[in-house]
């Protein structure tokens, strides 16, 4: 039987495939806590990487921004691990957390600021390979790129990888706040496109972090969501991750109150990662003292 993410441990973790992280998320209703970071910045203490502390201040997931399949280098780990050709699945058996990948569905060229993102099925297949256990596909209409070819993306996904990769869809990176019915329209055909495409997740903006975002008109975009059998990735974006303590008290409970299923906190908070005491604020505000202290303190023996 699956355990929800409340109740894993690394060794749950390691044996669930995407469906059945899927299902821990959804059991787990609306208090799983992913931590983005740039792996390819100097993690904030020596010696240690980003995903240790994130994992350490109780995050359940953690999310790779600027990690390229291509040239694989995340920052502070062991070079024994380094060099591992599984360099993702390494890092998961240390933190004993599942791994996400950033990837943009994009025409940029090198020097873009999205280029190392890129997505291509070659390069997909090489973070498969590596052990990824989530990707996130950004659309990027600035390029020519949106929902439907994010949904083309995700559906060459489903088809190659079933159940062993789980898809959050993004259908534009630059986010743009619902605030009149047709932009609503918009993400409405947006997400049924990659969701029928075969991604298990899409990503929208936490209200409050960026610019526009309203908690009615996104937790109606949440609820269309589940109507449609996925899952929701509210993203706390904007640098607002870095912001003081009651701010991400008010940001937690509102994204709970609006149905998220997982809170993604992004890497603008201290040198390329969330402020480790928001990851421990945010998961205090939603799951409480009880299933903090255990996410924080479960051994990656279990």
């Amino acid at each position: 039987m699956t355990k929800r993410i409340l109740d894993a441990a690394a060794s749950d973790f390691l044996a669930m495939n995407a469906a059945e992280l899927t299902k821990s998320i959804r059991e787990t209703e609306g208090r799983t806590i992913s931590a983005e970071v740039i792996c390819t910045y100097e993690p904030p203490v020596e010696g240690v990487t980003h995903a240790e502390i994130a994992a350490a201040f109780g995050a359940d997931i953690i999310t790779l921004d600027h990690f390229d399949p291509d040239n694989p280098l995340i920052r502070g780990l062991p070079a024994s691990v380094a060099a591992q050709p599984d360099i993702l699945r390494q890092l998961k058996r240390m933190i004993g957390r599942p791994i996400a990948v950033n990837m943009a569905v994009t025409r940029q060229e090198e020097g873009g600021w999205l280029y190392t993102r890129r997505y291509s099925a070659e390069r997909l297949e090489k973070l498969v390979q590596q052990g990824a256990d989530i990707v996130f596909l950004y659309g990027d209409p600035h390029s020519g790129q949106s929902a439907a070819e994010v949904a083309a993306a995700a559906r060459e996904a489903r088809v190659r990888y079933g159940d062993d990769l789980m898809l959050v869809g993004v259908p534009d990176v630059f986010f743009p706040p619902p605030n009149d019915e047709a932009l609503r329209e918009q993400y409405r055909r947006a997400h049924e496109q990659i969701l029928s495409a075969g991604a298990q997740c899409i990503g929208l903006v936490m209200p409050g972090s960026k610019q526009g975002w309203r908690l009615e008109e996104t937790a109606a975009l949440v609820d269309h969501v589940h109507q449609l059998g996925g899952l929701v990735w509210l993203i706390l974006t904007g640098s607002v991750e870095g912001s003081p303590r009651e701010n991400i008290q008010q940001m937690a409970l509102n994204a709970k109150m609006i149905g998220g299923d997982v809170y993604r906190l992004d890497e603008a908070g201290l040198a390329g990662m969330p402020l480790p005491e928001n990851i421990l604020e945010f998961s205090l505000t939603i799951r409480g003292k009880r299933h903090t202290y255990r996410r924080m303190a479960l051994s990656v023996l279990r």
